[in-house]
């Protein structure tokens, strides 16, 4: 009876000891796992190296599918993600990104932010930034203004609605003039105008014909005066050759006429200086004529008598 007492009173104490242990290894794995989701969520890594934050201010037209979560991308690397989208006191929407710190000297404030689609069409939207090589981005204020990417669907949307725009007033012009051209036909048929008179009436395929033959007589009639040209045409080129032998003799002669030319205007400007010697020479010899006319040896009287002539005021009327 003594060993069934102890083993009751023994059996309490393993239990209680055994209950300890597994209460400590429940929590130590409890402690681990905490942690091991503490990492995973990169809640550790913001604490030892805090994410910049990146203010994306969103067009108007509206934010394209971009959600809390989405990727942020760098030269097709993830460097981060959008942690919320927010209203602005001007009413417009800005996301806030988380960018991984390392990458902070590859943004700038030329960088462009532009909101694409996975799988161009489809898939979650992302913002893809591209490298800056401006001036470094003070990450206090840090804001970049995203656009959208211009999707290939609605392109082709357009581009069909620009050409149904341009190809329908076309369609139109082509069944006026298909109109006009049916309605040519039948008055050609009908035998309306000209050429629906020559199709249908023979009298002006007639009156052509007469036409022709008349042509053809004045032709035959005009062969005779057509040698006749042709004589005067030998004639004509004669004459041409005639001038054209008297124009090269012209030619040669020029440069002697322009000789004499010039030799004549020399003789001309002395012409005054000759006149001028030739009328002093004529006074000296009437001088000498009268000297020797009043000479006693040639029968003069030895001096010449001036002439008596009247004043002015002696002559009366």
């Amino acid at each position: 009876m003594l060993r069934i007492r102890h083993h009751d009173r023994e059996q309490p104490l393993l239990r209680v000891r055994y209950a300890d242990e597994l209460v400590g290894a429940f929590v130590l794995f409890c402690i681990g796992l905490f942690v091991a989701a503490v990492i995973e969520a990169g809640v550790l890594h913001d604490w030892i190296s805090p994410p910049a934050r990146l203010r994306l201010v969103l067009p108007e037209s509206g934010v394209a599918g971009l959600a809390v979560g989405n990727d942020v991308e760098l030269m097709g690397i993830r460097v981060g993600s959008i942690s919320a989208v927010h209203l602005n006191q001007e009413s417009r929407m800005y996301a806030v990104a988380n960018i991984d710190p390392q990458f902070k000297s590859f943004i700038r404030r030329d960088s462009t932010a532009t909101i694409r689609r996975r799988f161009v069409v489809a898939g979650a939207s992302y913002i893809d930034l591209s490298r800056g090589k401006g001036t470094v981005m003070d990450w206090q204020f840090a804001e970049l203004s995203a656009k959208i990417e211009a999707n290939p669907a609605d392109m082709i949307t357009s581009t069909l609605n620009d050409i149904r725009t341009n190809i329908v007033p076309v369609m139109h012009n082509a069944q006026a003039i298909t109109a006009d051209l049916k309605a040519v036909a039948d008055n050609v048929k009908a035998g309306k105008g000209t050429v629906g008179g020559l199709l249908v009436d023979d009298a002006l395929l007639r009156r052509a014909d007469a036409t022709v033959a008349t042509l053809q007589d004045t032709i035959e009639r005009l062969k005779p005066i057509e040698g006749q040209v042709g004589g005067v045409l030998t004639k004509a080129d004669g004459t041409m050759r005639n001038l054209r032998d008297t124009s090269g003799a012209l030619r040669k002669m020029t440069p002697t006429v322009n000789s004499a030319l010039h030799h004549a205007d020399d003789a001309t400007a002395q012409l005054p200086a000759l006149l001028t010697q030739a009328q002093a020479t004529a006074d000296s010899l009437k001088k000498l004529t009268d000297q020797l006319r009043g000479l006693w040896l040639l029968g003069g009287h030895g001096s010449v008598q001036k002439p008596q002539r009247l004043a002015p005021r002696d002559i009366r009327p």
